[in-house]
């Protein structure tokens, strides 16, 4: 999914670049970073859009966020942003959660990830976080996002910089109720590590070493949610 965001970034930064006409009052640092996330509204996402096409300033700012690499100029034709972007809106509807995080000694870094992060009592978008200058954080974060009929709570707790555990719990969206006789999978470039089922709707993975995981939740009936982690010194 970056990967289609930043396609679409480098089709508005060329089209910017053929048209320099100033337009309206600029959008804030916040507003541009969950643009990035996608996570405004329609009506929201599309203002920015036709800013970025035509603002110099915003434009500049954008580029710098996605650290775009010098392109051959060209015309780029509005159905092509279209279907991207509809492509990118189309794979973020499946249940899937990624998490990018270091590990130091005595605290966790955020690098990215597709959830809102705990803090306190209170949830934030990983957008809202990067324009506040917070990205540590001490032993453990929690990680949580919402699909259509569940919520996904990811803990990863440090341990010494080492290793990390995993805890999940997937609960009912509308009721907030905790999903029992969940099934874990951890997986290693598709080969499977450990696999067992739990009846108190909470999967562990403890001492996992650094590196590119992806984990599956199941429920009886089908898979609830898929997890990407990928955990670096």
């Amino acid at each position: 999914m970056p990967e289609k965001i930043d396609k679409i970034m480098r089709a508005i930064y060329r089209s910017y670049k053929a048209e320099k006409v100033e337009a309206g009052p600029h959008p804030d640092e916040e507003t541009l970073l969950c643009f990035l996330e996608n996570r405004l509204s329609a009506e929201e996402a599309r203002e920015v859009e036709e800013h970025l096409l035509a603002c110099d300033r915003c434009a500049e700012i954008m580029a710098v966020q996605m650290r775009l690499e010098p392109e051959e100029t060209r015309d780029v034709p509005a159905e092509l942003l279209t279907r991207v972007k509809n492509l990118v809106e189309k794979q973020s509807e499946g249940a899937l959660l990624e998490i990018f995080l270091k590990l130091k000694n005595k605290a966790l870094e955020i690098l990215s990830t597709t959830g809102d992060i705990l803090v306190g009592q209170e949830l934030m978008p990983a957008p809202v976080l990067r324009s506040r200058k917070i990205s540590d954080f001490k032993d453990e974060v929690t990680i949580l996002k919402d699909f259509p009929d569940i919520r996904v709570e990811a803990k990863i707790e440090n341990k010494k910089g080492e290793a990390f555990s995993l805890t999940v719990v997937v609960k009912e969206k509308a009721t907030q109720k905790v999903m029992k006789d969940l099934r874990g999978t951890l997986l290693k470039e598709d080969i499977e590590l450990e696999s067992y089922l739990s009846d108190s709707g909470r999967v562990t993975f403890e001492h996992v070493l650094l590196g590119n995981y992806t984990v599956e939740i199941s429920s009886i009936e089908h898979k609830l949610a898929s997890i990407l982690l990928d955990i670096k010194t």
